[in-house]
């Protein structure tokens, strides 16, 4: 690949800026494509402004001013006005003195800015303009920079690369492929993804760079699946009389949608491939239950199972839990985190590795290399999404090509789940237990402080329970934020009689769980918490949740912190302090306060935060897409599948533009 300091105007300097936007060769450059464009293209009449518009203007420029202001700040002036045929605008340019070479008197000159206005007349500050037409009435690119480059250098490197780069090279699709799917050639789309001739040309070109970037990815995942489909196991679990048994011995009936998915785990348990399947739910809608169903199974058959939660206090809930339905049938659980040590620990080690213990229950220190299994074959990993992906894999690792099941919380569109998880096996939960009830949910501002004081007492004196979330653990100088401390204190004020706890991330895990086993055996009456209980806490007699300062919150993370209440038949309630006035943000609460389904949630969660920033990128191992966005690309996102399985079988396969990214993008999905 040719080396950016190959192309002509790159020196030293530019280089090593390009370089720290992980630039280094043309290939990287011209794929180093715009975040968004500055359309001069067009040229608007001085008569049709408005304010907060950017546009284009051709007049005669005049009254040009240069002087200093040495009073305050010193600043350098620059002052002019430009007139069409049908107005005028006043222009200022601060500390660009150099100007004073450049700009002269009745010249037709072009500039672009935004537009404002100051008393009666409109203004522009700072306009780039040129003299030469061609060169200014453009659509140009913007990128992303950081402070050891600028736009003008990035600028200059793509003109470069566009002007010297051989774009003879074989397109990698056919014509005819091209021409079912209406794809320009890619000679087209990297020309007019940095500068568009038209608005047609910029849509027509990202379409084809979208196409082939989800394309690729689909053929990766596809190579990657067909290795995992070739691996073999030992492990079958052709046994089931028990587990059917411990689903009769339950309080309750399995919704219809459990039993499908307890079905589809047990088939792929008998089969001699790794199960590796993604469980999606809802809040509430019993993914434990079908996990401990699979343990039970794995019992039956002989061996051992690691369930793997992300935080001591989810644990612990889960240890105390499936104890009481596992015991009954002579289960060995055994529960092990970072807080036991010592001889404790290491009995706990040696139970685990002579088998004596058939499900483990634990946080990351179930990965730990003195962590040895003596027949593992169910892997379970709980809120996948808080896990890293090495995490997950050397829990897999501990045995003998194990059986795996993730569970994650945070729904997502199924098309989506296909690209982060293709190489798993998807089941959806989709239907919530008959007896409960809609969480009703309320956006409320200051004025509804006392009411809703009001309301936690009457809760609490109705036998039933009260979580408030703060965003902050501690005063925060550089936002105005609720934090948990203050919260506590002022609610033990003004609710003296009520037993109030806090609960935040700092605090020594044993005090965590000491804690929450209080909330949940009901001595404490509400707890003032961050968001440390966003996942898998389940106290039943909890009804109310108050979340301070919504506004800093994801809305899947809010509909995840709602769902810790409404875990019974008892009408539940959730209450979104917004601080905000903004229109996003109180768009963001109208979709909290009219939906309780996580599904639509998660949609306009992506829609309004993107995709990064709702995953977690680094976290959650999405594979980075250089163009394409996860959710507003869904159309061509189906095209490019149903063309990826079109050309795999006609026995194409794209190797040779696959292998490069092919082990971090199977770091990234495992």
């Amino acid at each position: 690949m040719t080396d950016i300091s190959d192309l002509k105007g790159i020196g030293p300097v530019k280089v090593k800026g390009l370089n720290s936007l992980g630039i280094f060769t043309v290939k990287h450059l011209l794929e180093y494509y715009p975040r968004t464009y500055a359309d001069r293209s067009i040229i608007s009449d001085i008569s049709s402004l408005s304010i907060s518009d950017s546009v284009s203007l051709k007049g005669i420029i005049f009254n040009i001013t240069h002087k200093k202001n040495r009073y305050g700040k010193r600043l350098y002036i620059t002052t002019a006005s430009l007139k069409d045929e049908t107005g005028q605008i006043d222009i200022t340019w601060y500390n660009q003195s150099y100007l004073q070479n450049i700009l002269f008197e009745n010249k037709i000159i072009y500039v672009y800015g935004k537009i404002e206005r100051r008393g009666f007349f409109f203004h522009m500050t700072n306009p780039s303009f040129s003299y030469k037409k061609d060169d200014f009435l453009i659509i140009l690119p913007i990128y992303a920079k950081n402070a050891g480059t600028t736009q003008k250098d990035i600028r200059i490197g793509v003109r470069s690369a566009l002007s010297s780069y051989a774009f003879d090279e074989k397109d990698i699709f056919s014509d005819d492929l091209r021409q079912k799917y209406d794809l320009c050639t890619k000679d087209f789309a990297i020309r007019n993804i940095h500068y568009p001739n038209s608005n047609d040309a910029f849509f027509t070109a990202r379409r084809r760079l979208v196409f082939e970037e989800l394309f690729l990815l689909q053929m990766s995942l596809f190579s990657i699946r067909s290795k995992i489909r070739s691996v073999k196991t030992a492990i079958h679990m052709y046994k089931s009389d028990l587990m059917n048994k411990f689903i009769d011995s339950l309080p309750y009936k399995l919704t219809d949608a459990q039993n499908k998915v307890i079905n589809e785990i047990n088939e792929d348990m008998k089969k001699d491939i790794p199960m590796n399947r993604l469980l999606q739910g809802d809040v509430g809608s019993g993914k434990t239950v079908v996990a401990m169903a699979a343990m039970v199974s794995a019992f039956e058959n002989s061996y051992q199972s690691a369930f793997m939660a992300p935080t001591e206090i989810l644990a612990n809930q889960h240890y105390i839990n499936m104890s009481r339905f596992f015991e009954k049938f002579g289960i060995r659980i055994g529960y092990l985190t970072g807080k036991i040590k010592g001889k404790n620990r290491e009995r706990l080690i040696q139970e685990i590795s002579a088998g004596n213990i058939d499900i483990i229950i634990g946080t990351h220190a179930l990965i730990e290399d003195d962590v040895v299994f003596k027949n593992l074959g169910l892997c379970i990993t709980d809120e996948q999404h808080r896990f890293g992906v090495a995490q997950r894999k050397l829990l897999s690792s501990k045995g003998d090509l194990p059986h795996v099941l993730v569970m994650s919380a945070t729904p997502i569109p199924r098309t989506l789940a296909l690209i982060l998880y293709g190489d798993l096996d998807v089941s959806v939960l989709d239907e919530m237990p008959p007896d409960r009830k809609k969480i009703k949910t309320f956006c409320v501002d200051e004025s509804y402080r006392t009411r809703i004081t009001e309301f936690i007492r009457k809760t609490a004196s109705q036998g039933e329970q009260v979580y408030v979330v703060c965003p902050s653990i501690i005063e925060n100088d550089d936002l105005d934020i609720t934090n948990v401390q203050d919260k506590y204190n002022e609610l033990v004020s003004q609710l003296p009689e009520l037993k109030i706890d806090m609960l935040h991330g700092k605090m020594k895990n044993a005090d965590k769980i000491d804690i929450m086993e209080s909330f949940a055996c009901k001595n404490t009456q509400v707890l003032v918490s961050t968001s440390i209980i966003e996942v898998g806490i389940n106290v039943a007699d909890a009804t109310v949740m108050i979340i301070e300062d919504a506004q800093q919150f994801g809305l899947s993370q809010i509909h995840q912190l709602r769902g810790r209440v409404g875990r019974s038949d008892k009408q539940s309630y959730c209450v979104l302090f917004n601080q905000s006035s903004s229109d996003i943000s109180k768009q963001r609460m109208k979709v909290l306060t009219e939906s309780n389904d996580g599904f639509k949630i998660a949609e306009q969660d992506l829609i309004l935060r993107g995709p990064g920033e709702f995953f977690g990128s680094k976290q959650h191992g999405i594979p980075e897409l250089k163009i394409s966005n996860l959710y507003t690309d869904i159309p061509i996102l189906k095209s490019a599948q149903k063309a990826t399985y079109e050309e795999i079988e006609k026995g194409n396969y794209y190797t040779e533009y696959i292998t490069s990214g092919i082990d971090n993008l199977m770091s990234a999905t495992l």
